[in-house]
């Protein structure tokens, strides 16, 4: 299968190389048993700290973009290193690149792409530009909630969710530079568009990607009607 795997930035970051070194084994592993793999990883905490700081000091929204998107290449940086010679050791910085690093066979990894696009975007760009079999977001709760699990305790995980509902869900979030959560409309119009298979899943234990992939019960998958 040809896989895009979003990981989200608050599991990918400086401060937890351990866990970097599991997804790339991760990788490895999807790799021996024939899968074609495109990772995108956010920017997380680490980004939104620079955000902050350049906001605090006038940076307009789209200047605040480009600093979470050279931190989410670093963290993309910080993978291929992990992942060593199975990667395609430069991190693509847009489409063209992305394509010519897919053409060469390797694991390709990428950050963001351009202001105005969260790392959820660009995968779902990436998966619809190479005809992905499966979209995987792995993120830091166990997939997507009726409302939000962290400010309310009586939130419901939805196992399957249709567009619909999703757009519905989303249009309860902000899309201001460094707060991307769940997948924004932009992605969502990407999904629905090209249909893409996509499921999201809890990442913190990177193993629960190959489960995913394997098409084991976990998460939860966007359907089409």
């Amino acid at each position: 299968m040809k896989l895009v795997l979003k990981i989200s930035g608050k599991l990918v970051n400086p401060e937890d190389p351990g866990y970097i070194l599991k997804l790339a084994d991760v990788v490895r592993e999807l790799v021996r048993e024939g899968h074609r793999v495109a990772v995108v990883i956010g920017g997380g905490g680490i980004a939104r700290k620079y955000i902050d700081a350049c906001r605090s000091l006038g940076g307009s929204e789209g200047i605040c973009d480009l600093m979470g998107i050279e931190a989410s290449r670093l963290n993309a940086l910080l993978f291929t290193i992990a992942l060593g010679d199975l990667v395609y050791r430069r991190v693509v910085r847009n489409i063209d690149e992305m394509l010519e690093a897919w053409s060469t066979g390797l694991v390709v990894a990428a950050g963001g792409f351009q202001p105005g696009q969260s790392t959820v975007a660009v995968s779902a760009i990436i998966a619809e530009m190479i005809s992905a079999d499966l979209l995987i977001y792995a993120t830091v709760v166990s997939g997507i909630y009726d409302r939000d699990p962290t400010l309310d305790p009586n939130a419901k995980l939805l196992k399957r969710v249709s567009v619909e509902e999703l757009r519905r869900i989303l249009s309860r979030q902000s899309v201001s530079a460094g707060r991307y959560e769940l997948i924004d409309p932009l992605a969502l119009s990407i999904i629905e568009r090209s249909r893409i298979r996509v499921a999201v899943i809890d990442g913190r234990d990177p193993t629960t990607i190959i489960q995913a992939v394997r098409g084991e019960d976990i998460g939860t998958l966007v359907v089409h009607e």
